[in-house]
C-alpha cells in the first residue's frame, strides 16, 4: 500500500533574501523605503519567471486574493477570517446574494485574473468598476503609466487618483495600484501585493493628498517578502502533488490535480463533479468524494473545514 508523505503542513522553506532586508524592519525614509521595496519585488519577478522554480502561480493568486479580500474587509470595518470569505464565496448557491465578503472575494479574483497581455485589458477593469467611475479609468492608467517613475511610484499615482476622487472605493484603488505594477513588472496578470498591507490610515491620506509613498513602499516590501515566502512553500507543496499524480488511476484525474494547483479551495460537489473546472472533463460526485479522500491519504492534499459536511479541500 502507498504510504502517505509525511511533512509539516504549516513549515516554510528558509526565505532567500539578504539578511537587510528580511530580519529588519523596513526604514521610514524614502530613498531606503524604495530601495528595500525594489529589492524584494525583484526577488519575487525573478522566482515568478523562473521555470527551474515551478511556482503554481494561479494557485498563488488565489493565495493572495484569498488575503486580500481580508485585508479590505477589515479595512471596510468587518473583522472576518479567511475561512468565512471562503464559506461566502464557494457555498453561496448560484443566483443567491454572497455578501459583501464572499463579493470582495470574486472582485480580487475576478482582478486578478484580467490578461494584461490582451490590448483592451482596461475594458475589463472597467466592467469591475462602477458607473460613475468608469470614464477616469483610462486617464488615471494612463498619466501613471506615463510616468518617469519607479513601478511602486507609478501604482501609488493611481492609487492615489483614484482614492481623492472616490474616497470609499478602497478595494478599487487598491486593485489599479497593483494593475499598474504588474505592468510595469511586464506580468501576464496581476498579483495582489497593494492589496495585503496597504491599510486604512494610509488610504486616508492618500485622499487628503499627502505623500503615501514611504508607506506604500513599506507596505509593498512586506507583501512582496510574504509573496515570495508562500510562493517558495506552494512551489514545494505542488511537486509533491504533481509526484503522486501517476498514482492517480481514476478518470480525469490529470484535470483534477490541475485543478487543485490553480485553487486554493476545491468544493467537490460543484468543482470536480459533474464536470471539472477548466476542463471538459466528467467526474461523479462519489468518485470526487473518494478522489479528495485518496489525495488526503498521499499527503498531498488537506481539508480545511474540519465540518463533516460541505467540506473544501486544498494543497497540504
Amino acid at each position: 500500500m502507498n504510504q502517505p508523505l509525511k511533512h509539516d503542513p504549516d513549515a516554510l522553506p528558509k526565505p532567500i533574501f539578504p539578511s537587510w532586508v528580511f530580519d529588519h524592519q523596513t526604514p521610514d525614509c524614502l530613498e531606503d523605503a524604495a530601495f528595500s521595496s525594489g529589492a524584494a519585488l525583484s526577488l519575487l519577478h525573478v522566482l515568478l519567471n523562473d521555470p527551474n522554480n515551478s511556482v503554481p502561480v494561479e494557485l498563488l493568486r488565489s493565495r493572495l486574493s484569498l488575503r486580500a479580500a481580508v485585508h479590505c474587509s477589515k479595512i471596510e470595518g468587518r473583522g472576518v477570517t479567511e475561512a468565512d470569505i471562503r464559506d461566502a464565496y464557494l457555498l453561496t448557491l448560484p443566483g443567491d446574494v454572497m455578501g459583501p465578503d464572499g463579493d470582495l472575494l470574486a472582485f480580487w479574483r475576478t482582478g486578478t485574473a484580467i490578461s494584461l497581455r490582451h490590448s483592451r485589458f482596461h475594458d475589463r477593469l472597467q466592467t469591475l468598476l462602477p458607473e460613475d467611475m468608469q470614464e477616469y479609468l483610462p486617464d488615471w492608467s494612463a498619466r501613471a503609466e506615463e510616468a518617469r517613475s519607479s513601478p511602486v511610484a507609478k501604482s501609488v499615482s493611481v492609487l492615489t487618483s483614484v482614492f481623492q476622487a472616490f474616497p470609499r472605493q478602497e478595494a478599487i484603488a487598491l486593485l489599479c495600484a497593483d494593475v499598474i505594477l504588474a505592468r510595469s513588472f511586464g506580468w501576464d496578470r496581476p498579483l495582489p501585493l497593494f492589496g495585503l498591507y496597504v491599510n486604512r490610515k494610509t488610504l486616508r491620506a492618500a485622499s487628503e493628498g499627502e505623500d503615501v509613498r514611504v508607506a506604500c513602499y513599506i507596505a509593498i516590501a512586506r507583501a512582496a517578502q510574504d509573496a515570495v515566502r508562500l510562493a517558495h512553500d506552494l512551489a514545494r507543496r505542488a511537486a509533491r502533488l504533481r509526484a503522486v499524480a501517476p498514482k492517480l488511476r481514476s478518470k480525469g484525474s490529470a484535470e483534477a490535480v490541475q485543478l487543485f494547483l490553480s485553487e486554493d479551495a476545491v468544493l467537490p460537489s460543484t468543482m470536480l463533479s459533474p464536470t471539472i473546472r477548466g476542463s471538459s472533463a466528467t467526474m461523479t460526485a462519489r468518485s470526487a468524494r473518494r478522489f479528495c479522500e485518496r489525495l488526503i491519504e498521499l499527503g498531498v492534499v488537506r481539508e480545511l473545514t474540519g465540518r463533516a459536511t460541505f467540506r473544501l479541500y486544498g494543497v497540504a
